[in-house]
């Protein structure tokens, strides 16, 4: 987590799964391009998100829009999201491994051996 804090420098917008508004900062994100930070995600995500981390865009006119929720949002090139978890291995569905890149930041010698 602080490396993409450091990385993405003051750009980044930090959502953590608790707060009530998460999925309007991630709506801001997408919308103005910024970089965001889900924090806290449990091995349920919010299928909230289906339609952003299938990348399940729609033409509307000469924009490229994705449905989040019931709004249609003008998706702008340069959101990243960034989702990370305190759990140390997480277990995701088949649903959620292909619709993400699961980078494991914990790596250790007795993993590796596993």
């Amino acid at each position: 987590m602080n490396w993409i804090k450091r990385t993405e420098g003051d750009q980044l917008v930090i959502a953590d799964c608790k707060d009530p508004n998460f999925v309007k900062l991630i709506e801001q994100g997408i919308i103005h391009g910024r970089k965001v930070l889900f924090l806290d995600v449990g091995e349920d995500m919010d299928p909230v998100l289906d339609n952003v981390l299938n990348k399940s865009f729609i033409t509307v006119g000469r924009n490229l829009c994705v449905r989040v929720g019931d709004k249609e949002l003008e998706y702008n090139k340069n959101f990243k999201l960034f989702i990370t978890t305190r759990m140390s291995n997480p277990h995701y569905t088949p649903e959620v491994s292909t619709k993400v890149t699961v980078v494991n930041f914990t790596v250790k010698v007795s993993g590796l051996e596993e």
